[in-house]
Order: C-alpha cells, then sequence, then structure tokens
C-alpha cells in the first residue's frame, strides 16, 4: 500500500495531466450505451477478481500477488485522491473502478471497444510498435529494442524502478524496471527488465475475426496490464513467463509478446539450443506460445512488427485472409519486415541499433512506397510519422494515412546494460536520420488532441538509465 501512495502522492500532477489527454476521452465519440455497457463489465469482472482474491490469496502465490497488486493499485488512487492525506488515513484495498484502473487497462481498452461496439465505423487497425532482437558478429553481444507507437496525446511519460523484498525463490523478479505511464503499474509499450534475468517486450496484433470477441467474458479472466505484471514478478525463465501470463486470458489487449532470457547468455560463447527466445500470441479464446530461438540462431535477429507468426493465431484471427489481399498484413512482407531483414547487420551496438529503429527515410525508401497519392507513407518504416502524411491523401489502407499516431520513443538495452537494469531511451517521435525528418512540435502540427503537460518541440536526443539504487548482479 505505501509503495502505491507515495507514487500518488509524488506524482499527482503527472497523473492528472496523463488522464486528462488520454482515459479522460473514454467516452468521446462513442455510440449510445457504450460507456454504461463497458463499466458495468469492469465492475462485474472486479467482483469476480475480489471474490477469488477472498477465497485463494491465503493459500494461491498468484493470487496473492493479485492481491498485492490491488494493494499498490488502491495505494496510488489514495495518494492521488486524498488531497487531505496528512490527516487521518485508514488504508483498505479496494476492488472498484477509478481514474487509476483506466489507465491500467489503456491497452484493453483497444479490444473492448470492439466488444462494446464503441463505433460501428471502428477499424481493426490497432496502434503498432516494433521490437527487435540482434546477436552481434561472434556472439559478442545481445540487443534488444522496442519503439512504442501510439497517439502524440499519449506522450506523457515516466521510466519507473520498483524493488520489493519479496522472497526471490517465489517472486524472481521482485525488481523490475521499463518505461511506463503516470500511475501505469505495468509498462504498457511494453518493455521491461526484470531481476530474475528477464527482458519482455510486446506488439499488438488486431483482431480482423470480429466473431472471435464473443468469447471475451466479463468473469473468470484478467486484464491483459495485470497478467504482465504478475508473469514479470512471478518468473524465472521464458517458458515460465508465457505459462503465468497465458492463465485467465481475457482476449483484450492481443499481442506478440517476446521474452528474452539474458541470463542464458554469454558473450563470445555459443547460444543455446532452446529457452533465450520465447513467444506467445494472443486472441480472444487462445494463447499460443512457442520457443523461437532457433530463429535467431538461424538468421542472427527476431523481428516483431505487429503480425502474427504463429499460423494457428494468424489465421484465426483473420491476418491470414488479409494478407491475401495486402502485403501490409502479411509476415515476412510488410514494409517493416523487408527493412528489418534488409537493414539488422547494420546493428553492431547500441549507436547503430538506435539508428536502425529510429529509421524512417518514407520518400526515398522503395519498401515506403505504396499504391497511393503521394506514393509513399510515412506510416511503412520501422519508426513511425503518421502526421507527415498528407492530409489529403489517398492510400490502399487507413492506416497508411495522416493520423494522430506515430513512434513515440525508442528504448533499447545491450548485455552489459541489462545487468544494471538498465537501458537507452528517446523521449518523442523520430527525426533527422537519412530521411531528414522535422521533429516534432505542437506549435506547427495538423494533428488537433489534447496534450496537456508536454513540451511544443520534440527534438530530444538519447540518455541511459541511472538509477539510484545498486542492483544486484546475479543475472550471471
Amino acid at each position: 500500500m505505501l509503495a502505491g501512495l507515495v507514487e500518488g502522492l509524488l506524482t499527482k500532477k503527472q497523473i492528472s495531466l496523463h488522464y486528462l489527454n488520454t482515459a479522460n476521452n473514454l467516452c468521446n465519440n462513442s455510440s449510445e450505451g457504450y460507456c454504461d455497457n463497458l463499466f458495468k463489465y469492469i465492475k462485474e469482472n472486479l467482483k469476480w477478481i475480489k471474490s477469488n482474491v477472498n477465497l485463494k490469496a491465503k493459500t494461491d502465490l498468484y493470487w496473492h500477488h493479485v492481491n498485492l497488486t490491488f494493494t499498490q493499485l488502491t495505494g496510488i488512487n489514495d495518494g492521488y485522491e486524498d488531497n487531505n492525506f496528512f490527516g487521518e488515513y485508514y488504508p483498505k484495498v479496494e476492488f472498484k473502478n477509478s481514474s487509476i484502473l483506466l489507465i491500467q487497462m489503456s491497452g484493453d481498452f483497444f479490444d473492448l471497444e470492439h466488444v462494446f461496439k464503441k463505433n460501428p465505423n471502428l477499424e481493426s487497425e490497432p496502434s503498432h510498435c516494433s521490437g527487435f532482437i540482434k546477436i552481434t558478429e561472434g556472439n559478442k553481444d545481445l540487443l534488444i529494442s522496442h519503439v512504442s507507437m501510439a497517439g502524440y496525446n499519449t506522450m506523457n511519460r515516466i521510466l519507473k524502478l520498483y524493488k520489493f523484498s519479496f522472497d526471490n525463490k517465489k517472486s524472481p523478479g521482485n525488481i523490475v524496471t521499463f518505461s511506463g505511464y503516470p500511475a501505469a503499474l505495468s509498462s504498457a509499450d511494453d518493455y521491461t527488465l526484470t531481476s530474475s534475468g528477464l527482458l519482455s517486450i510486446e506488439t499488438t496484433i488486431a483482431v480482423f475475426n470480429e466473431p472471435l470477441y464473443e468469447k471475451v467474458k466479463q468473469n473468470k479472466h484478467l486484464h491483459c496490464w495485470l497478467r504482465s505484471y504478475l508473469a514479470n514478478r512471478l518468473s524465472f525463465t521464458g517458458r515460465d513467463w508465457v505459462q503465468i501470463f497465458g492463465r485467465y486470458n481475457s482476449g483484450t489487449y492481443n499481442n506478440q509478446w517476446t521474452v528474452l532470457d539474458y541470463k542464458l547468455f554469454k558473450p563470445k560463447q555459443e547460444l543455446p539450443k532452446t529457452d533465450l527466445i520465447w513467444i506467445l500470441e494472443q486472441i480472444p479464446g487462445l494463447v499460443v506460445s512457442r520457443d523461437v530461438t532457433w530463429f535467431i540462431k538461424n538468421y542472427g535477429y527476431w523481428p516483431s512488427y505487429n503480425i502474427p507468426f504463429l499460423s494457428k493465431i494468424s489465421e484465426m484471427s483473420g491476418f491470414s485472409a488479409k494478407g491475401e489481399i495486402n502485403n501490409w498484413w502479411r509476415w515476412g512482407f510488410t514494409p517493416r519486415a523487408k527493412m528489418f531483414h534488409r537493414d539488422h547487420n547494420k546493428v553492431v551496438d547500441l549507436k547503430t541499433l538506435r539508428e536502425l529503429m529510429r529509421y524512417n527515410d518514407y520518400k526515398h525508401d522503395e519498401y515506403s512506397r505504396c499504391k497511393c497519392s503521394p506514393p509513399y507513407s510515412a506510416e511503412a518504416s520501422i519508426s513511425t510519422r503518421g502526421d507527415l502524411n498528407n492530409p489529403n491523401g489517398k492510400w490502399e489502407v487507413p492506416g497508411m494515412g495522416f493520423r494522430n499516431h506515430g513512434s513515440i520513443d525508442y528504448k533499447g538495452t545491450n548485455f552489459e546494460l541489462f545487468k544494471q537494469l538498465r537501458f537507452e531511451v528517446v523521449g518523442g517521435p523520430t527525426y533527422g536520420g537519412p530521411g531528414k525528418l522535422p521533429y516534432f512540435s505542437w506549435s506547427n502540427t495538423k494533428i488537433n488532441t489534447t496534450h496537456f503537460g508536454q513540451p511544443t518541440n520534440w527534438n530530444f536526443t538519447e540518455f541511459a538509465t541511472q538509477w539510484a539504487i545498486n542492483i544486484p548482479k546475479n543475472i550471471n
């Protein structure tokens, strides 16, 4: 409770600004009854969670940590909402809808908007991300990076470290660092480093097969934000992670997850045959996971770009059918897939990793071209800039056009930085580079959205996190 309380008190202003830019607009432009049905669903789900916590938390480690998570969540909410905190305070764990809970569920709303039909014209074109793992020549280093792509209203960010005094045999990930948001307990990008030696990322996958959403129920599931938080805390291996995360599938915030186990990497030695990299893909009613260590051993890299790799998920989600229509939705053929395949060998260190992940030369790169007017898209690159597309353009796919969407950051780490749970980061949309892109500025953009608390100009450069506490060097 105290950890959450302190966070809520110290970041109250940041939480308020982030909420105004995001969850405060949850019910805008929605169909009649959307929010009533959504909030009823959330209320019933919370009732089910509370019931299970009361029944199982004392004897079941998983549900014990569900209870601890809601304890932390309640603390944040109390610190945020209580303007008179320094009077009497009577802590009590709450399982209720709140501004703080809605912030946690930001990713889950991508799919809940379809479940409860927020808008009859809603496109299945979620926010995109790019993920990438690279083994350098001679197995000297292992690098992993992620670029989050979302609306520019979401750029109020906080880099976090949580350290808890749990038994590390039962809770190996009792220290986590991640790129996050005000009040958010899980990364939601996602990019999370844990003291168990694991690093997890995800890229969102759409559900084109709308009848699958009938499998989303209010009971017997936990939302993605909570399951990822628990998996990062309770897992020691990638296999553990996918098994723990796969429990109580909500069918919301459907992603391809990639989990890298840095414990198994020994510089300049042969890569292990198994368990270095696990992936998990989720859709409503189904979770499938695989060990893909073989892929990086064969090809030298692993890419993730919002398209299912596993055939069953691809078929059931509707991606296979969509890929027959346009390569935009086809694994291995979409623009980012081609760019990763062409350029992955340019990555030899953190600098070249950052250059690849911030890459966008949409006016000149052959893979950014489309049957559009103009004949290219700033959405067709590893770091996107939807704001640079022509608002009056004509596009093959709606997601190729002008919109409030683009890369909002860069995160990357290597073996040495990871040992201290550190990573390199850049805030804001990509700029410069071979395409000489202008930096994003609220003073001249055509994007019209809330952005309370944000700087006007986003021309920041990279820096590496430096935490105020010592991280035990026990991952190797």
